[in-house]
């Protein structure tokens, strides 16, 4: 016997939130109750998390098994840490998986464990594209299998350019393919710039630590670049030595490899002083990355309460009959809002509204939220004016009453 995988959209690093499409055939379609059966295992192949069966198509023949719930499984993303310094295993927010697909007939039908067909060394990402973007994704750029392209390779974010506050922090997630033979050579290459664009320092942070990885998060906000040691810098100075400070001054960050081969830049503008209270908003973007913004202008919170109550008799003849609570909770609400939004800004916040995981920062850690709103407008100043982001984020947990 013999099954083939013929397609799949799964390539050897795939977004598990979108379908994971498997297409086989198979040799002996002919036996009496024949279908396909795939086996969805653990990156070892030691523990099977769940067993598919499919008919055959009865034009083609072919089977097709989704993968992407079982996968799913694997993905346990937890919140990053926000004394982060340097580099860290983006663990939790990926995971190998094992495929072994089988055929199953006869009268009755066993499963057919004899010969089997393989699929080993992929990777699932907590990730979730837009189906125009699942059709076009190429992961060799996120995902490099043999080193980086210059200028092109991408990190695990969806905006290269944001403004930061000084007291603020942040991460960039990237990949490495598994053909990738150089990771423990690669370097995050930080430079600093004055207001007027004029570089004042250019040093490097080693990945030696977390070699091995496949993703890796390096701690990219300026309380985790002025928290880098002199050990780490690889200039002999801690990383707060030049750090811009003046509005409009900035600097940037990229991966490049034992080549000298660098990703795609990114760029952190250092934001005006502050007039009201901020609050910092941490959220995994559709690439399975970690994003942040802040929100500078008046921002309010409120409590929403919640009772039930029932009559309550306060003599034996119920002369008296009040209203009691016998239960009750309430939650934490935060009404943000945005300064002015640039467009790429305007473009870029759909990220935060359809994020299926949100942290509010809050007196210095990171508390699980949700983004109460189910629509999002874009704006540009193109057809429309310069505007502001207003967002209702409830802090995830509830609290008793009674």
């Amino acid at each position: 016997m013999s099954i083939s995988v013929l397609s799949g959209s799964p390539q050897a690093a795939t977004p598990v939130y979108n379908k994971m499409l498997y297409k086989v055939s198979g040799s002996l379609i002919a036996q009496p109750n024949f279908r396909y059966v795939c086996d969805v295992k653990n990156p070892a192949g030691t523990t099977t998390l769940a067993r598919l069966k499919c008919d055959k198509l009865p034009t083609t023949n072919f089977g097709f098994f989704d993968v992407s719930r079982v996968v799913e499984t694997l993905i346990a993303p937890t919140k990053p840490t926000l004394t982060q310094v340097g580099f860290a295993d983006h663990a939790g927010f990926y995971s190998g998986y094992r495929l072994t697909f089988m055929e199953e007939y006869g009268s009755p039908p066993v499963v057919q464990t004899g010969t089997t067909t393989n699929v080993t060394g992929n990777i699932a990402f907590a990730a979730n594209l837009e189906q125009l973007e699942l059709a076009t994704w190429s992961g060799n750029l996120y995902f490099p299998t043999v080193g980086f392209a210059d200028g092109v390779t991408r990190s695990l974010a969806t905006n290269v350019r944001r403004t930061v506050y000084a007291d603020s922090y942040g991460w960039l997630a990237q990949g490495i393919g598994s053909g990738f033979s150089d990771s423990q050579d690669i370097v995050a290459t930080v430079t600093y710039y004055t207001e007027a664009g004029a570089s004042v320092r250019t040093y490097d942070v080693s990945i030696e630590s977390v070699s091995g990885s496949t993703i890796f998060r390096f701690g990219a906000g300026p309380l985790n670049i002025t928290a880098l040691t002199s050990g780490q810098c690889q200039d002999g100075q801690a990383g707060s030595v030049n750090f811009p400070t003046a509005e409009g001054a900035y600097y940037t960050i990229n991966f490049a490899d034992i080549g000298g081969n660098a990703t795609v830049l990114f760029t952190y503008v250092i934001g005006p002083c502050q007039r009201f209270n901020s609050i910092p908003v941490h959220f995994i973007n559709k690439y399975g990355g970690i994003d942040s913004y802040t929100f500078t202008m008046k921002n309010r919170k409120r409590a929403n309460v919640e009772r039930e109550v029932f009559g309550y008799n306060s003599d034996v003849y119920a002369t008296t009959t009040y209203n009691k609570v016998w239960a009750g909770s309430f939650d934490y609400v935060y009404a943000l809002n945005s300064d002015w939004l640039t467009d790429a800004e305007s473009e870029w916040l759909i990220e935060l509204v359809r994020s299926g995981q949100v942290w509010l920062e809050l007196d210095g850690q990171l508390v699980e939220a949700v983004v109460n709103a189910n629509a999002y407008q874009f704006v540009t100043r193109r057809n429309d004016r310069l505007t502001q982001l207003q967002l209702e984020i409830a802090v995830a947990y509830d609290n008793n009453i009674l």
